[in-house]
């Protein structure tokens, strides 16, 4: 096999790129890609309008690429740079010729701290053999709101109306909504983000060992210009902006489900976490969504849902990190990067955070 080279995509790239994509992932998945494109790497805040994927060549022929979205990360005291690892795709016969491998090396070495999450089974493989921290699957909690409609997909309209009733009364015996005060905080519909959420995330983020920096910028890009929609809430004491929560719903399969996004206070107001997720059920069953979903890696974030009424389910959402033990990451070091990985309940990592939600 002759010399590989990886280097940054090129613009000439472009069509290449985008006919392998549709090889390797198929029509649907090709137009949506192109639909965001834009968006997703040439937008990003921290991208500076350079979209950083990384193209291997040979013989001047592309072989594949790794793209990534470039975030500024919370990492054990300070911002680092850091992205997550996504749409990495090889031509058929370049696979297991170590290509792979040479992107991934090529990727995780230009940043502080590489990110890998809902990874497919080969990246996955991929990870754990070049000694990615496995960080296990992020947890996923889910909360039946309409039992009926649920049942009905299963047993038919007629019995999940019967059925549905004592369904609804199980589940909540098994999973008790617990009176939760909400400490004078009220919730509203966010209308932007403006400087106030640059205060939050300053005052916040200490409170978490590892957290995508939320600022105004990043979430006025993640949600505000991202080409699906998202309602957006914020909640408040008195004047004061001490939390948000971006939630939608769809239609899945002749079901409803809604997706909390994400949810953003400081970790220890438990009370903003309760009003958010509060004011996000409710326009959930305004909106007639059958079923409430979730990931959330953050242990606080996860007990108050189930204070909420959710359960624990499995879940699919693979995730594994490294962090550079020298070069462009030399300032960490072994103790502090160890106290870190070694509590993932202390770090905020939600469905919002890489393209998970496409």
């Amino acid at each position: 096999m002759a010399a590989l080279a990886v280097d940054r995509r090129r613009e000439e790239d472009d069509e290449e790129l985008f006919r392998l994509y549709h090889d390797v992932f198929g029509h649907e998945m090709t137009e949506a890609s192109r639909r965001r494109w834009a968006w997703q790497y040439r937008d990003n805040p921290h991208a500076g309008g350079d979209p950083e994927i990384w193209v291997a060549r040979q013989d001047g022929r592309i072989l594949g690429q790794y793209a990534s979205m470039p975030v500024r990360l919370w990492w054990g005291g300070r911002e680092v740079r850091a992205s997550w690892g996504m749409d990495v795709f090889l031509r058929e016969e370049a696979r297991g010729q170590g290509v792979g491998a040479l992107l991934f090396d090529t990727w995780s070495g230009s940043v502080d701290v590489a990110l890998g999450m809902g990874l497919t089974t080969s990246s996955y493989g991929l990870f754990q053999k070049l000694r990615y921290r496995d960080v296990g699957p992020v947890p996923f909690y889910r909360k039946v709101l309409d039992p009926a409609a649920v049942l009905a997909r299963r047993v038919g309209r007629a019995a999940a109306a019967v059925s549905g009733p004592v369904l609804g009364a199980v589940l909540r015996s098994l999973n008790p909504e617990a009176p939760g005060g909400t400490a004078g905080v009220q919730v509203r519909p966010a209308t932007g983000f403006g400087p106030e959420y640059d205060r939050l995330w300053e005052r916040a983020r200490g409170s978490y060992a590892m957290c995508v920096r939320r600022d105004a910028a990043y979430l006025a890009w993640k949600y505000e210009r991202c080409p699906r929609g998202y309602a957006r809430w914020e909640a408040r004491r008195g004047e004061e902006l001490v939390g948000f929560a971006v939630s939608r719903h769809e239609d899945h399969l002749g079901l409803r489900l809604g997706w909390v996004v994400d949810v953003f206070t400081d970790a220890s107001d438990r009370p903003a976490r309760s009003a958010l997720i509060a004011a996000v059920l409710a326009d959930f069953r305004r909106a007639r969504v059958a079923r409430a979903q979730v990931f959330s890696l953050n242990a606080g974030l996860g007990a108050e849902l189930l204070r909420h009424g959710f359960s624990r389910g499995p879940s699919p959402m693979q995730f594994c990190v490294r962090a550079q033990a020298g070069g462009a990451g030399e300032f960490i070091s072994r103790e502090r990067d160890g106290d870190i990985l070694a509590d993932p309940g202390r770090w905020h990592v939600t469905f919002g955070d890489s393209d998970m939600d496409r």
